[in-house]
């Protein structure tokens, strides 16, 4: 979500930025927005405070649709394996604030030795993304309830669904669609054997909640932990992929021919994959707007693009 779209510090009521001072411990001396703020709305910020740094959200009632996203976030943040690059959850809020309603917010640590990628696209920066992306999928998820099956958490049917109603809004995709989507449909429908797995996985990640290391060593940052899964641990890379190339980034297939997949990653299963993305981002583009997210439609429907050619690269027609 773009900046300029969100409240920062400033525009926050005034009693809840005394609690959330209360919870900091020290007073807000600086605060700005990061390039790109996230995925939720509401507003997501970084402050300097007399102690230190630290990145805040905050949802109020005005936006009930995602407070219970960041209540999720705040649930899922102990339980993320450390080896997992996260940040640290400092504290948290779930209050009734006077007339103000319910407001959820949270706090993590912000380390002064990260940045964002440079979408210039180096290939040190590249290879540093993979790096990191393909560290998540070597973690073993854990045994906890909060960490569902992939294919039960993200639709893998949107092809069917399509071939089914065909709505109008096809139209605005390429026509390369028109006679093949009951054949995507049953390469799509593979997904529970294709993307079943142990792995940990983010679910959500995007380019711009990765941040790197200044320094050479240290562990890169892994914002927006939505939500874990568990599944195979090439889905997070592949779907990151996805994101990479929307922002300009090097094409998917040479990036995987370059630095390669986890070990035992089927070719297939890599193809039902990226079906099952192009299919989610296609229909998902055709519905109407959220109205606490209005880029996300026009965002969806240019990784629809790309997601489809990638499924022709890979199809070979």
């Amino acid at each position: 979500m773009s900046p300029a779209l969100r409240p920062g510090w400033r525009d926050l009521p005034p009693l809840l930025r005394d609690r959330i001072t209360d919870m900091l411990g020290a007073r807000v001396i600086a605060s700005r927005h990061p390039e790109d703020s996230g995925i939720l709305p509401g507003a997501q910020f970084q402050v300097q405070t007399t102690k230190g740094h630290a990145f805040i959200k905050a949802i109020g009632t005005e936006q009930v649709g995602t407070l219970n996203f960041l209540r999720q976030e705040i649930a899922l943040a102990p339980l993320i394996p450390a080896a997992a690059p996260h940040p640290e959850l400092l504290w948290s809020i779930d209050e009734v604030l006077g007339n103000l309603g319910t407001w959820v917010a949270v706090g993590y640590t912000m380390r002064e030795t990260v940045r964002p990628i440079d979408l210039s696209w180096p290939e040190e920066d590249v290879a540093a993304l993979v790096r990191v992306v393909r560290g998540i999928g070597e973690i073993e998820a854990p045994d906890n309830p909060m960490f569902l099956p992939e294919e039960k958490v993200f639709p893998t049917d949107s092809w069917e669904v399509l071939a089914d109603k065909r709505p109008a809004g096809l139209a605005h995709h390429t026509p390369w669609l028109a006679n093949r989507l009951e054949g995507l449909a049953e390469i799509a429908s593979h997904a529970p054997d294709a993307i079943a797995g142990t792995s940990l996985q983010h679910g959500t990640l995007r380019v711009q909640n990765v941040l790197l290391p200044e320094t050479p060593g240290e562990q890169a940052v892994v914002g927006d932990w939505i939500r874990g899964s568990v599944g195979a641990p090439y889905l997070d890379l592949v779907s990151m992929l996805l994101h990479v190339r929307t922002n300009d980034g090097p094409p998917p297939e040479a990036t995987l021919r370059q630095y390669g997949l986890p070990p035992g990653t089927e070719h297939d299963a890599v193809t039902c994959w990226v079906a099952v993305l192009a299919g989610h981002y296609v229909k998902s583009s055709m519905d109407p707007p959220p109205t606490d997210m209005p880029e996300l439609r026009s965002y969806q429907h240019r990784l629809a693009r790309v997601a489809v050619s990638w499924l022709q690269t890979r199809l070979g027609f």
